[in-house]
């Protein structure tokens, strides 16, 4: 009995983190991998429902809850790995009393920023470019510290 209880534990992980890939693939892949990807979940679905009818039913619910809980989470940390760099652009608006605090900051981290002239006394505005998940890190914390506020844009078309 334990020997399919561990195998429709193994099997139910494994659909879960297959079908919550299927899912990221089909909304942000294109389409024939979409399609492939699609293929094996349901195909490993497939093994899912075949060994489910050899268990209790208080066994299956416990699985299933116990592999969601868990799959889920390890797919999306899994996507998000494996997620290339992008580049952000982010807009931000900061008190014109920190803001050549915010500049010398950014050039002192090497980061890339286009500052413009506005007629708004209280605020400055300038875009900051990220090209990395480092520097969106240390770019997030200089705005907490110099009180900015921003919008973030990311680069996810090509000519």
């Amino acid at each position: 009995m334990w020997q399919i209880i561990i195998i429709f534990f193994l099997a139910q992980l494994t659909n879960v983190v297959l079908s919550t890939l299927k899912s990221v693939i089909t909304i942000k892949g294109g389409k024939g991998l979409a399609a492939i990807v699609n293929a094996i979940a349901y195909g490993f679905n497939t093994i899912v429902i075949k060994v489910i009818a050899d268990v209790d039913m208080w066994v299956a619910i416990a699985v299933a809850v116990v592999c969601n809980l868990t799959g889920v989470y390890f797919a999306l940390w899994l996507t998000e790995k494996l997620r290339k760099d992008q580049l952000w652009k982010i807009t931000v608006t900061v008190p014109t009393d920190n803001y050549n605090l915010l500049i010398e900051n950014l050039k002192q981290n090497d980061i890339s920023f286009i500052s413009y002239e506005t007629t708004w006394d209280k605020y400055k505005v300038l875009d900051v470019f990220s090209k990395h998940k480092s520097e969106s890190k240390i770019i997030k914390n200089l705005f907490n510290q110099f009180d900015a506020k921003y919008t973030i844009s990311a680069n996810c078309a090509k000519l």
